[in-house]
């Protein structure tokens, strides 16, 4: 009779080699998708930290603003208090833009600095050019054939904002066509097409003229959610190795004695 004893029938690790490698990869797909999103948070708390220091700044005069995309990324999210004009012939909406649940529209409008009132040259770049305006947010029209087109308040206004960069470009968006719907901004496409040099950063307008309403989010808000993403591809990691190491102890049959064997042959 063979030996049915729990000796008999040990557990013991005996791990395959596919469900191993299948482990590490999965575990290390998971750790990487988790310090992308730990790299997400501190940089939406990078982003917070640098927002709370620009609004405690005072706001830059027409000849502060930055020329170099360089000097725009020291002095983003600072507030902008400006003086000058919107170009009527230059509009365009940003699509796929959403508030509250509801698709619109971004109104973008090319405006052009007036030259400050300082002991500069009257050619001075620090004292005139052209920025972008975002004017704020509206419903997508039910008919994209027809866009409407937003007044502009004519002449020599003043207008408050802040100093902000474009959104990316996101993978897989289609090209802009021509026209005044964009998919997404890109200011040296935009300069080009409107044969004017754009400032290297996008003015976010919150009030003045021409302002059409609409609230945009604070930057680095949601920054909870990567760490709670985080800590998911953490354990998700975990959890894979637990797995694979009791699913890898296997019973074990302890081979019979040579004598136990002969006997039973006789």
């Amino acid at each position: 009779m063979p030996d049915t004893t729990p000796s008999a029938q040990r557990r013991r690790f005996r791990p395959r080699l596919w469900a191993a490698l299948l482990t590490a990869v999965f575990v290390v797909i998971t750790v990487r998708l988790g310090n992308w999103q730990g790299d997400r948070a501190g940089w939406r708390l990078a982003q917070h930290a640098q927002l709370q220091a620009a609004t405690a700044a005072p706001p830059l005069m027409t000849e502060e603003l930055p020329l170099a995309v360089s000097d725009a990324d020291a002095l983003r999210y600072r507030r902008i208090n400006v003086r000058g004009r919107f170009l009527p012939d230059q509009q365009y909406l940003l699509d796929n833009r959403v508030q509250d649940g509801h698709a619109g529209l971004a109104v973008l409008q090319v405006f052009a600095l007036e030259a400050a009132q300082t002991d500069r040259p009257t050619d001075s770049p620090e004292r005139s050019g052209y920025v972008l305006v975002d004017r704020g947010w509206i419903a997508a029209p039910a008919n994209r054939a027809q866009l409407p087109i937003m007044d502009a308040p004519p002449g020599v206004v003043t207008i408050d904002g802040r100093l902000n960069q474009p959104m990316s470009r996101n993978p897989g968006t289609a090209d802009n066509a021509p026209g005044r719907l964009l998919n997404y901004v890109h200011l040296g496409e935009l300069s080009r097409q409107t044969g004017v040099a754009l400032r290297p950063w996008l003015l976010e307008q919150t009030a003045g003229p021409g302002f059409v309403g609409g609230s945009r989010p604070a930057p680095g808000a949601n920054h909870e959610k990567n760490l709670i993403y985080q800590m998911q591809w953490y354990a998700f990691a975990g959890l894979a190795v637990v797995l694979f190491v009791v699913l890898s102890f296997r019973p074990h049959t302890a081979p019979r004695e040579a004598g136990a064997h002969t006997k039973e042959s006789n």
